[in-house]
């Protein structure tokens, strides 16, 4: 299995569970939290195969997982999103105001680049290209192999790569999104907590259309995740932009915000926007190779060993990390 991990969403969400427990406060103790957050999802990747922890199993005796893993990527944003805020200026703009995101940010980055440096000691990839985002990358990568391919994110917009060769390890629910899977963990739920289902097919409209807050992009007005998803499931997003009136049927009853922004052409617009920006298939085809904003790393078992000893990495298993690398450098 390639396993390709979206580097910058491990490395914040390393660095935001470790910090508190290892009371980091000074930059440098910062770094490191982020460095050793980072590293262990990765590593911790590897040895699992791609999958979840299992409850009550140290990862070090998980010999079921041996050879799981093949090839591994790990991909990381680097600079800003220049291409998609071309198209919409305000595109994750909101995190830029954050006074936590950008006090902590260089610290982040600095955890990055010296992961990526220690990196070039594994048999594994490293991607990253200014101003280019990792998403674009990591898609790029994911169609471009022949499979089985997981992508270990959070960030719901890969979603729509789900199919019989990529799947998607969300590392919070720590869940494996596949073809079987889908509608249970991407459905949004009613208040009751009943899924809306709607073709797997349909999720980059789905996303289209409710717009993704994270990114500082709105949806469609009057039109929510539940309402989105229930439209979706009685027909194609293009249905309702070509006749209004479908809308009021799909949903049950009348939304006088959606059926203005669908009769004025703005959710058209809205729509054409939002694939624009979110599209990941388009966005990887925009390249015909991406081997300029490769690292590729040469495994060196007693420099990795060295590595981590200086780093005094604690919550890593040295042994369990050893035996599933090694087979990734052929």
């Amino acid at each position: 299995m390639f396993i390709i991990a979206d580097g910058n969403n491990l490395a914040w969400a390393g660095y935001h569970a470790l910090r508190r427990s290892m009371a980091s406060e000074t930059p440098a103790q910062k770094v490191r939290c982020a460095l050793l957050g980072l590293t262990q999802s990765v590593i911790g990747l590897v040895i699992r195969g791609g999958e979840p922890p299992i409850a009550g199993r140290p990862e070090h005796t998980a010999s079921m997982f041996a050879g799981k893993a093949t090839r591994l990527a790990v991909v990381f944003d680097q600079g800003r999103p220049i291409r998609r805020r071309a198209i919409y200026p305000p595109y994750q703009t909101g995190r830029e105001s954050d006074p936590s995101f950008m006090e902590n940010e260089e610290h982040v980055v600095e955890a990055i680049r010296q992961f990526s440096e220690m990196a070039t000691l594994l048999p594994a990839t490293i991607a990253r290209g200014l101003n280019t985002e990792a998403d674009d990358l990591i898609s790029f990568l994911a169609l471009a192999a022949p499979g089985p391919v997981r992508i270990a994110s959070t960030d719901r917009d890969f979603l729509q790569l789900v199919d019989e060769r990529v799947t998607i390890y969300s590392t919070v629910k720590r869940v494996v999104i596949d073809v079987e899977s889908f509608d249970a963990q991407a459905a949004p739920r009613t208040a009751s907590g009943e899924p809306v289902i709607f073709p797997r097919e349909r999720y980059l409209d789905y996303r289209a259309a409710s717009g993704d807050s994270s990114d500082d992009l709105p949806g469609i007005p009057g039109l929510g995740t539940i309402g989105a998803a229930r439209l979706l499931a009685a027909a194609p997003l293009d249905a309702y932009l070509a006749d209004p009136a479908l809308a009021a049927q799909a949903l049950g009853r009348q939304n006088a915000k959606l059926a203005a922004s669908l009769t004025s052409g703005a959710a058209a617009a809205i729509v054409a926007r939002n694939r624009a920006l979110m599209d990941l298939r388009a966005a990887a085809a925009r390249y015909e190779s991406i081997d300029d904003m490769l690292t590729v790393g040469h495994w060196d078992e007693a420099g990795f060993r060295a590595w981590v000893a200086h780093q005094r990495i604690a919550g890593l298993e040295v042994e369990s990390a050893v035996r599933a690398l090694t087979p990734l450098a052929g």
